[in-house]
């Protein structure tokens, strides 16, 4: 019977999810907002209490400008490919 692993891509998900948030000043509800959930709902799922819907990844991935592979490839291989937003600096501008 084959391994299943999905704790472990959810895991990276939700780490690369809040890494991006934190990198960006996106907050939950911000997130929440784009997949049409609410902020609770969100924190759930970046909790890994409840788990994500396929169909909402594009939609966060876009929000991130990053393909849905980059999302799920986590966070060290966004940066690796230079493929990380924008980030926000202590006073709310974009810093490039």
């Amino acid at each position: 019977m084959p391994s299943r692993e999905p704790e472990g891509l959810e895991s990276q998900l939700n780490e690369t999810l809040r890494l991006l948030m934190t990198r960006t000043g996106l907050r939950q509800v911000d997130v929440a907002e784009v997949i049409g959930i609410t902020r609770a709902s969100l924190s759930q799922r970046l909790l890994g209490h409840s788990a994500w819907k396929l169909d909402d990844l594009p939609a966060v991935a876009d929000r991130f400008g990053v393909t849905v592979c980059e999302l799920l490839s986590g966070y060290a291989v966004i940066a690796q490919t230079d493929r990380l937003p924008p980030a926000k600096g202590a006073s709310g501008q974009t810093r490039l």
